[in-house]
C-alpha cells in the first residue's frame, strides 16, 4: 500500500535549484570577470531557472539587478520588455532610449547594473539598441537566455556583437544530478528503476519531468512506498495521456508520422529493407530535425528514434489495424531484400505472427527460441502466443516464467507437460513447472507433489531432466549435505533447457556459502565457473548476489561493495522489480558491513518499497528480514517489526523464515532490552542449523551470542566452526569472541584492526570498544586512551553508531597532572606553545615538556587528536 495520498500541488511550486551548481558558478565568475553570459539549451533543459537563481545570487546590494521576460507579443512593441522605464510609450523613439538610460542610471545610484533576460530572441528592437548602448557606454552587463536553435535571430547577433557574452550551453541533466532533481521534486528519493524509465523517458529534459510526473501523479500509477517514490514505468504505463505527446505528434507531417512509425518498429532492420516503405524526403526532415538518427555503416546500417518520446508518438498515432499493416509491409520488404541470414528469417516470422497471419507452428517456436535466447523474453512470448501445440506452449510459458510472470505461465507449463509426447521433454516441462509452483506461486507442498508425480510418471532414463526441481528445492528448504548431493548430480546431467539452466545457476555457490565454503564459492564466480545467466534477469541477480554475499563473508567488503554497484546498474537496465530489489538489498548490506548504516537503511528502503505479493520466493524473505535486521540496530523497532509481519504474511504455507529473520528477531529483544530473550532464541536456532548442515549460518549465530552473551564455550564452538570453513573473516569472528570471553584488549584490539583493514568497520568498533574498558581495568590508561581516540574516529566513520550491548562510549581516563590538563586545555583550545607560555608564566620548553607526556598518556598525536581526547562529546553521539 501507499505510505499516504499523494497531490500535483507538490510539482505547481517551485522546484528547489539542483543540479545546476556548476553552472551558477561558472557565470558567476564570468560576471565577476567584466563580461555577460548567454545560456542557451533546448526548451525545457531549465534555462530560466538557471537565470533566476543567477540573478537572485547577484542581488546582493552591490548592484542593480534588472529582469526581463522578452515573448513574442511584444517583440515588436518598443521597450515591449522594459515599458516599465518609460513614462510615454508615444514619445519620440530616441527620447525613450534617452529617458530609459536616464531612469536606469538614477535606479543604480552609481551602482553596476546586471540585466537579465529570459528568451532574448523575442527582445524587441528598441529594449535590443538600449542594452547594446549601455554595455557600450556604461559596463552594463547582461544574462540572458535563448533556445539553441535561435541562436541566429537579430536580437541576440546584436548583443553578442556588442555585449561581450559567454556562450554557456546547458547540457541535459547528468543521471546522479537527475536523481537529485526527481527527490526535489516529490520530496524523497525514487527508486532505481523509477528513475531509470523517468531518464529514458526525459533523457534529462526538467520539463519533460515535470509532465511526466504530473501523468504519474494523477494517474496514481507514481506512489510511495516505505519513503520511497516507485512507479511500475512499462509498456502498458507509459504517460500517453500527456499533453507533450499530442503537441508533438501534431509537428509532423503526415509522411514524417507515417516513417516514424515504420522506424519505430523496425528495431535493428536494416536500411535496404526500409528504403522500400519510406518516404525518402520524409525521412531525411526526421534526421534534420535530429528525431531520428543512422547506426552503422553499410549493409548492417539501420535507422534509430533519438528520444523514447518520439517512440511513444508513433504507437499513440497508430491503431491496430494500421499497426498489422504495417507489421506485414515490414515483414514483405525485409524478406525480399534479406542476405539468406537467420536473424531476418527469424525478425519475417516475428512481424507475421504479430500482425495475425498465419505462420507454421515450427518456425513460430523457433522464433520465440530464438528471441528468448538473445534476452527478449517479451517478444518471445508474443510470437509463441501465435502458435498452437505442446511445443508452442512450453516455449510461452518458459518465456512468461524468464519475465516472472508467473500465473500466466503457469497454464502453459500444466499444457506442455502433459501434452509433450517425447520424455526427455516432458520432464524438463515437469522441473520448470515445479520450480513455477515452489518459487512463484509459493506451494512449497504442491511443488513437492508435482514433483513425486511426475518422477513415478517418466521413464528411469528420463527422470534426470527433474534434477533442477530437485536440487531446488534441497537447497532452498532442505539441509545442506542433502542438497549436496543433488547438485552434485546436476554435474553429470546438466539440463539442456536454457531456462532451467538459468535457474540451477545459482545453486552451487549459494550451497557453498551455506555450507560454510564463501570463499570457493566467489571463486566461481571469478573463475567463470559460475556466471550469471544472461535471459532470465531475476536469476541473473540472483547469481549476482551470491557473488556479492561470497565476498562480503570471506571479508572483502570494499571489493563487494564496488562489485554490488555494478550489478545493480545491470539490474536496472533489465528492468526487473525483483532483481532490482535484490542487488539494492545487497548494497544495503554492504553498506551495513562498512558502518554506514544511514546509506544502508536508504538501499533497503528501496528493496523493500519493490516488494509486493507477486514478488518470487525466497526474494521477499531475504528483502524483508534484512531490513528488519538493520533497523532493529538501528533502534527503530516499530519499523523492524512491521518488516517482520510483513515477512510472516509473505512466507509460503511450511515456509522457512530467511535466516536474517532469526538474527532481526534477536536485535528486536535486544533493543527492547530483553537480551536474555535473545541469547536463548539464538542458542535454539544453532543446533537446527548445525543439523542441517547450514555452517555459514551456525556461525553468524554463535557471532551475535559471543557479542550479546560472551562466554568461553561460545568462543571455543565458533573457532571450532570457522576451522571448518575457508573464511578468514570467521576466524576473526572467532578471535572476537575469544577476547570478548577473557576480557582481553589485545586479542581486541589486534582483530579490531583487522576488521578495519578489511572494511569491515563496525565490527571494528564492537571490538575497540571493549577493548577500551578491557585497558581501564588493566590500569594501562596510555593505550586505554589510545583505544578511546580510535573509537572516536571510526565512530565518525559509522555515523555515529554505538553497539547496543555495549555502555555508552568509554570516557577518556587521562590521569594527567593538574599542570599537564591546564596546558592541554590550553593546546585543545587552538593556542600554540608560545601563547600557552606566556598565558601560564613558563618557559616554551617546558610548555613542550608537559604537552608530549600529556601525548604519551593519552595515547594522542597532535592537536586534533588531543582535541577529541579531552572533549569526546565533540564526537559524534550515539543513535
Amino acid at each position: 500500500m501507499p505510505d499516504a495520498p499523494t497531490h500535483l500541488a507538490r510539482l505547481d511550486r517551485p522546484w528547489p535549484f539542483t543540479g545546476r551548481q556548476a553552472e551558477r558558478a561558472a557565470i558567476a565568475r564570468t560576471l565577476a570577470g567584466g563580461r555577460g553570459a548567454l545560456i542557451t539549451g533546448d526548451p525545457g533543459s531549465g534555462k530560466s531557472r538557471l537565470l533566476d537563481e543567477v540573478l537572485t545570487g547577484a542581488d546582493d546590494g552591490s548592484r542593480l539587478v534588472l529582469r526581463a521576460t522578452a515573448t513574442y507579443g511584444w517583440h515588436e512593441v518598443p521597450f515591449g520588455a522594459f515599458g516599465h522605464l518609460v513614462a510615454e510609450p508615444a514619445a519620440h523613439p530616441t527620447d525613450l532610449l534617452t529617458e530609459a538610460m536616464r531612469r536606469i542610471e538614477t535606479l543604480a545610484q552609481g551602482r553596476p547594473v546586471l540585466v537579465g533576460v529570459d528568451d532574448l530572441n523575442w527582445l524587441d528592437d528598441t529594449s535590443t539598441a538600449l542594452l547594446q548602448r549601455m554595455s557600450t557606454e556604461t559596463g552594463l552587463r547582461v544574462v540572458a537566455t535563448v533556445r539553441t536553435g535561435d541562436l541566429g535571430r537579430s536580437p541576440v547577433a546584436a548583443l553578442r556583437r556588442h555585449s561581450r557574452l559567454d556562450r554557456l550551453d546547458l547540457a541535459p541533466f547528468s543521471q546522479d544530478g537527475f536523481a537529485d532533481l526527481i527527490s526535489a521534486a516529490l520530496g524523497d528519493p525514487a527508486d532505481g528503476l523509477t528513475r531509470n524509465a523517468l531518464w529514458h523517458l526525459t533523457q534529462g529534459n526538467p520539463l519533460l519531468l515535470r509532465e511526466t510526473l504530473r501523468c504519474g501523479l494523477d494517474s496514481g500509477e507514481l506512489a510511495r512506498h516505505h519513503g520511497v517514490w516507485t512507479w511500475p514505468v512499462d509498456e502498458a504505463h507509459h504517460p500517453h495521456r500527456c499533453d507533450m505527446i499530442a503537441e508533438t505528434g501534431g509537428t509532423l507531417t503526415a509522411p514524417e508520422l507515417q516513417a516514424l512509425q515504420y522506424i519505430a518498429r523496425a528495431g535493428a532492420a536494416p536500411l535496404t529493407a526500409l528504403d522500400r516503405l519510406l518516404d525518402p524526403a520524409a525521412a531525411e526532415s526526421l534526421e534534420e530535425r535530429g528525431i531520428i538518427h543512422l547506426v552503422g555503416t553499410g549493409r548492417d546500417a539501420s535507422l534509430a528514434i533519438a528520444h523514447p518520446l518520439y517512440a511513444e508518438v508513433a504507437q499513440a498515432h497508430t491503431g491496430a489495424l494500421r499497426e498489422r499493416r504495417m507489421l506485414r509491409e515490414l515483414a514483405d520488404a525485409l524478406a525480399q531484400t534479406s542476405n539468406g541470414a537467420a536473424e531476418h528469417a527469424m525478425h519475417v516470422t516475428a512481424w507475421r505472427c504479430e500482425a495475425g497471419d498465419q505462420v507454421p507452428a515450427a518456425d513460430a517456436v523457433a522464433a520465440a527460441q530464438w528471441f528468448l535466447a538473445r534476452g527478449d523474453a517479451a517478444r518471445a512470448a508474443r510470437i509463441a502466443a501465435r502458435a498452437e501445440g505442446p511445443h508452442a506452449a512450453w516455449q510461452l510459458g518458459r518465456a512468461l516464467v524468464a519475465q516472472d510472470r508467473v500465473e500466466a505461465a503457469q497454464t502453459h507449463l500444466v499444457t506442455a507437460y502433459e501434452q509433450l509426447t517425447d520424455p526427455h521433454e516432458r520432464a524438463e516441462a515437469a522441473a520448470l513447472l515445479v520450480l513455477n509452483t515452489f518459487l512463484g506461486l509459493r506451494q512449497v507442498d504442491t511443488a513437492r507433489d508435482l514433483l513425486a508425480t511426475a518422477a513415478a510418471a517418466l521413464p528411469p532414463d528420463a527422470r534426470p531432466g527433474l534434477l533442477a526441481a530437485e536440487a531446488a528445492l534441497a537447497v532452498l528448504t532442505g539441509s545442506a549435505a542433502a542438497a549436496a548431493s543433488t547438485v552434485a548430480a546436476l554435474d553429470e546431467h546438466p539440463p539442456r533447457d536454457l531456462v532451467l539452466r538459468m535457474a540451477v545457476a545459482p545453486l552451487r555457490p549459494y550451497l557453498l556459502i551455506a555450507a560454510g565454503q564463501p570463499v570457493r564459492a566467489a571463486a566461481m564466480f571469478d573463475s567463470g565457473q559460475a556466471a550469471p545467466p544472461e535471459v532470465w534477469p531475476v536469476m541473473r541477480a540472483a547469481a549476482q548476489t551470491c557473488h556479492v554475499q561470497a565476498l562480503l563473508l570471506a571479508g572483502q567488503a570494499p571489493r563487494a561493495a564496488e562489485l554490488a554497484a555494478g550489478y545493480y546498474r545491470d539490474a536496472l537496465t533489465r528492468g526487473a522489480p525483483d532483481a532490482v530489489a535484490l542487488l539494492a538489498m545487497i548494497i544495503g548490506k554492504c553498506a551495513y558491513h562498512g558502518g554506514r548504516l544511514a546509506d544502508a537503511r536508504r538501499w533497503l528502503r528501496e528493496a523493500r518499497s519493490l516488494i509486493d505479493p507477486h514478488t518470487l520466493f525466497p526474494i521477499s524473505e531475504n528483502v524483508l528480514s534484512t531490513y528488519a535486521w538493520t533497523a532493529a540496530q538501528q533502534g527503530d523497532l516499530d519499523d523492524a517489526r512491521a518488516a517482520l509481519d510483513q515477512l510472516a504474511a509473505a512466507l509460503p504455507p511450511h515456509g522457512t523464515p530467511a535466516k536474517e529473520a532469526a538474527l532481526a528477531q534477536a536485535w528486536l529483544a535486544v533493543s527492547a532490552g530483553q537480551r536474555d530473550t535473545a541469547v536463548r532464541t539464538l542458542r535454539e536456532q544453532l543446533q537446527a542449523s548445525l543439523s542441517r548442515g547450514m555452517l555459514t549460518l551456525a556461525a553468524e549465530r554463535l557471532h551475535l551470542l559471543a557479542r550479546l552473551d560472551p562466554d568461553v564455550d561460545t568462543a571455543r564452538r565458533l573457532r571450532e566452526i570457522a576451522h571448518q570453513c575457508d573464511s578468514p573473516l570467521f576466524g576473526l569472528w572467532a578471535e572476537l569472541a575469544d577476547g570478548l570471553a577473557r576480557r582481553d584488549p589485545i586479542v581486541l584490539d589486534h582483530v579490531a584492526t583487522a576488521f578495519e583493514e578489511r572494511g569491515h568497520l563496525r565490527l571494528a568498533m564492537e571490538a575497540l570498544a571493549p577493548a577500551a574498558s578491557a585497558y581501564q581495568r588493566r590500569g594501562d590508561l596510555r593505550r586505554a586512551n589510545a583505544v578511546t581516540h580510535r573509537i572516536q574516529l571510526v565512530r565518525e566513520r559509522c555515523e555515529g553508531w554505538w553497539p547496543q550491548w555495549h555502555p555508552a562510549a568509554p570516557p577518556v581516563a587521562s590521569a594527567l597532572t593538574a599542570r599537564e590538563q591546564e596546558v592541554c586545555e590550553l593546546a585543545a583550545s587552538g593556542l600554540d606553545n608560545a601563547a600557552i607560555a606566556a598565558r601560564l608564566v613558563l618557559s616554551v620548553r617546558t610548555v613542550e615538556n608537559h604537552l608530549q607526556r600529556a601525548y604519551h598518556k593519552l595515547g594522542v598525536a597532535g592537536r586534533t587528536q588531543l582535541r577529541l581526547a579531552l572533549m569526546p562529546e565533540a564526537a559524534p553521539s550515539g543513535r
